[in-house]
């Protein structure tokens, strides 16, 4: 006999299913397509980082081939693999037609292959694409490991997970069947070995005063440490730990990654729930400097910054040590996320980089790793959350919040309906996600 609770969380999965759906069928029309990207431009508060990047993961057609190459598992038949063909192909169109593009997974050519092998899905597609995006990466990591290797301090983008080293190595990771990509990667992963390993103070990562970003730079006007797995350390550190869990033996990776997880335990903060991480630690202050008192503030509960993104770091970082005192710090701060009320959590949208769909997703990811009751909860919790968070009559189903309680209707990945597509569809099935790689999440 069916009990009430198990026919609740039935229905929530059959929700989540056809909310996902319909979401990713929005997606793939094109002028519902263009209306959200016409009305995200108009309805912003952030005109020059908001937009339609048609080469981006986060903010474009790579980013749809991913979603659409997930619908493809779960339903094989349906003609989502054409669908994701037709956004990656105008996604490597507009890669033709630009004067230059990095390698980051986020925005450059890891991106476009992130996208085509979830397309690929070990079928034989895509294969000279694969190869021409792995020569270029492989030209690029070249230079940019050999300025990291000689710099002490630098901007995180030469090596966190959106801009840096650590994206392509993300990329890489599902490439290393090729022998030109297992070696980029384990290029990659030795200069991250080593930034890692480092004891000084600041350590090598830090990002010097006159490399904080302007949104940061109030709270940190002398230089910090990152705390977040977007941006700072926890990425690294999730890199070397899937790569190692992965039998891609780097010499070092282990050091790296226990000074690395250990550095994460000392600079935990608590409130009256338990364990949590600030954006960032600051480097002292010189003389004359007037921080603006944030700089170790709490984070929010979000995979891009706070406890739920280093939480699944360190778990990471547990597993591959067969170390319990980072998986227990891992678990203690989930169940502080989970114990917390709502609003004092810091989320205000359903995206994923910063909203309720990355939280659900991470939590989901506790939830079958350990088993334990209260991750199983807070799915479901969550999960419910979210679907009435749907809103029908957007132009995609969900839009992202910015500050000021602004509805932008956006049709990034990263930002917008299509990652909250994803978590839905994951959290719906029991389909393996394994676009989360993306994320650095398993």
């Amino acid at each position: 006999m069916t009990t009430p609770e198990a026919a609740a969380d039935l229905a929530y999965d059959t929700r989540a299913v056809e909310t996902a759906r319909t979401v990713a069928t929005r997606l793939a029309h094109p002028p519902t397509l263009e209306r959200a990207v016409a009305a995200a431009a108009e309805q912003t508060t952030f005109p020059t980082s908001v937009g339609w990047r048609p080469t981006s993961i986060a903010a474009g057609n790579p980013g749809l081939a991913v979603v659409f190459a997930a619908f493809d598992v779960h339903q094989p038949d349906e003609g989502w693999d054409r669908l994701g063909h037709h956004v990656l192909t105008q996604a490597v169109t507009s890669m033709s037609e630009r004067a230059s593009v990095g390698a980051s997974l986020f925005a450059g050519w890891s991106g476009i292959g992130f996208a085509a092998t979830s397309l690929a899905r070990g079928r034989n597609r895509y294969a000279r694409l694969l190869d021409a995006v792995d020569r270029e990466v492989a030209t690029q990591v070249h230079r940019a490991v050999q300025r990291l290797e000689s710099t002490h301090g630098c901007g995180v983008g030469e090596f966190d997970l959106i801009s840096g080293l650590s994206g392509v190595g993300a990329y890489l990771l599902r490439r290393r069947g090729s022998a030109e990509a297992a070696e980029t990667l384990r290029e990659i992963l030795r200069c991250l070995s080593t930034l890692l390993a480092d004891k000084g103070e600041p350590r090598r990562w830090h990002t010097p005063a006159d490399l904080v970003g302007h949104a940061m730079s109030s709270a940190y006007p002398d230089g910090n440490h990152n705390c977040g797995l977007a941006h700072g350390v926890p990425g690294p550190l999730a890199l070397l730990a899937i790569a190692i869990r992965a039998g891609v033996e780097v010499a070092g990776a282990e050091v790296a990654v226990d000074t690395a997880a250990a550095w994460l335990a000392e600079h935990a903060l608590a409130d009256e729930w338990g364990p949590t991480w600030p954006n960032a630690v600051p480097l002292p202050p010189s003389r004359g400097s007037q921080p603006d008192g944030t700089a170790l503030a709490h984070g929010r509960a979000t995979w891009c910054y706070g406890s739920p993104g280093v939480a699944r770091a360190l778990w990471l970082a547990g597993t591959a040590l067969n170390a319990d005192r980072y998986r227990d710090l891992a678990v203690e701060a989930m169940r502080a996320v989970l114990a917390r009320p709502p609003d004092r959590r810091g989320i205000t949208s359903p995206t994923f980089c910063h909203g309720t769909a990355g939280l659900l997703h991470i939590v989901r990811r506790f939830a079958l790793d350990t088993g334990l009751p209260e991750f199983v909860a807070g799915t479901t919790e969550l999960l419910r959350d979210l679907l009435d968070a749907y809103e029908p009559d957007s132009v995609l189903g969900y839009r992202n919040v910015e500050p000021g309680d602004v509805g932008v209707d956006h049709p990034g990945l990263l930002d917008g309906a299509p990652g909250v597509a994803l978590a839905l569809l994951a959290a719906g099935t029991h389909d393996e996600p394994v676009w989360d790689r993306l994320f650095l999440l398993s």
